[in-house]
């Protein structure tokens, strides 16, 4: 039957998303009523009274959802079905490795061991959820990214958010994230080449009831839904999930942006990591232009960053180190902007400066294949000879000065 008497269990859609946990799970000691269970207690707010196969599962699932971890985990799930998912995945798994551990040290609910565990059901649930405040400092600050980066690259903030606060190191590198959307707000024109020119072609998401001017800025999408379904256009409104258009800055010009995440990019300057301020420069680039390719590099090229969800990767998965080569960098840049054939694109080099090892047959192939080349330094390292470059400090008296090529302007 089911925990839950608000969900149908013989339902098609219902059977299917917990064939779909199962699957992405890999758990063999549950089936799909327990895989129901983990995804609607999520997915809705549940409403208890059903028979569980199991006694066990049920009191799991009682420890959780009286838990920390599920008051932190539910908000972010609400009508979100890759959030669900995420969240069911993790459940079951952290059930499966409980029974594991009961197995193996012999241990029963009732009787003796029971306070073992209940312990053993509590780490369980933090080795897979994570600290339940990472849980919640992560979501935030990856949906302010979200609104930072627009439409389109902003992915889904709360299974990001999930699938990244298990990892205590990634929560901390979350407050460099935070930092840099911060920082974002006070870079005026980041290529200092003059304003960019405004487009109204662009969306984002916002609160469209906070005000009748957003309000009439409203989508078609989002009109559908007031007419249509206004119980989810109230959800959603509440939860700033619905889109209005907004004017999007966009340059006449693409740029090729290399950010530098080397090891010395997380010391401070200022008291700010060099890589926040990095980071909160890119974040410009991306919100002023539209033909933006953004890409980090330490002593190897990443991949081109899509959206929020590769931003996040790269910059909390990959740990900092293993040197600096912006001659390697530049290399594939050249290499994809041929291979592609992107034209009318300036290359944008972000970096400390601590590698001067930069080959000139390569910055001299890079200027005839690109429009122009600038190099953004942060910190006070000197720029490579016969490059426009922007020093990008962090004043006390100003909070934020661009030199470019000798010239001091406030932003």
């Amino acid at each position: 039957m089911g925990l839950l008497l608000n969900v149908d269990y013989n339902d098609y859609v219902v059977r299917s998303r917990a064939k779909k946990v199962l699957q992405i799970a890999g758990v063999k000691s549950v089936g799909e009523e327990e895989a129901v269970d983990a995804y609607y207690i999520h997915y809705r707010t549940p409403i208890f009274g059903g028979r569980a196969f199991s006694a066990v599962w049920r009191k799991f699932v009682t420890i959780y959802i009286n838990s920390q971890y599920y008051s932190a985990v539910a908000p972010l799930c609400r009508l979100n079905h890759r959030a669900s998912l995420e969240a069911a995945v993790r459940l079951l798994k952290a059930f499966e490795k409980y029974l594991q551990t009961l197995e193996q040290y012999g241990r029963a609910w009732f009787g003796l061991g029971r306070r073992d565990a209940w312990t053993e059901a509590w780490r369980q649930l933090r080795r897979h959820f994570g600290d339940p405040s990472d849980v919640e400092e992560l979501y935030r600050v990856l949906k302010k990214l979200g609104e930072v980066l627009g439409r389109g690259r902003r992915g889904d903030p709360a299974s990001l958010t999930l699938s990244l606060a298990v990892d205590p190191r990634r929560a901390k590198m979350a407050k460099i994230l935070e930092k840099a959307v911060a920082l974002e707000k006070l870079i005026g024109d980041p290529l200092g080449v003059g304003d960019a020119i405004v487009s109204t072609a662009g969306v984002i998401h916002g609160r469209i009831y906070s005000s009748i001017e957003k309000a009439r800025r409203a989508t078609i999408y989002t009109k559908a839904l007031f007419l249509g379904a206004p119980l989810l256009f109230l959800h959603k409104a509440t939860a700033a999930e619905l889109s209005i258009r907004m004017p999007r800055a966009q340059g006449d010009r693409g740029v090729y942006l290399l950010v530098d995440k080397s090891g010395s990019m997380y010391s401070l300057i200022d008291g700010v990591e060099k890589i926040a301020v990095a980071t909160a420069y890119a974040l410009a680039v991306l919100r002023r232009y539209r033909r933006v390719v953004l890409r980090f590099f330490d002593a190897e090229v990443y991949d081109p960053v899509e959206d929020v969800a590769k931003m996040a990767e790269i910059l909390l998965r990959v740990s900092a180190g293993g040197g600096t080569d912006i001659s390697k960098a530049v290399e594939v840049a050249i290499d994809d902007v041929e291979r592609r054939r992107l034209k009318n694109y300036m290359l944008v080099v972000v970096t400390d400066g601590e590698d001067d090892r930069i080959n000139p047959l390569v910055l001299n192939r890079a200027k005839k294949v690109f429009k122009d080349v600038v190099f953004v330094l942060v910190g006070r390292q000197r720029p490579p000879p016969n490059v426009k470059s922007i020093r990008l400090p962090l004043g006390k008296d100003r909070p934020w000065i661009y030199s470019i090529e000798g010239t001091a302007r406030a932003v």
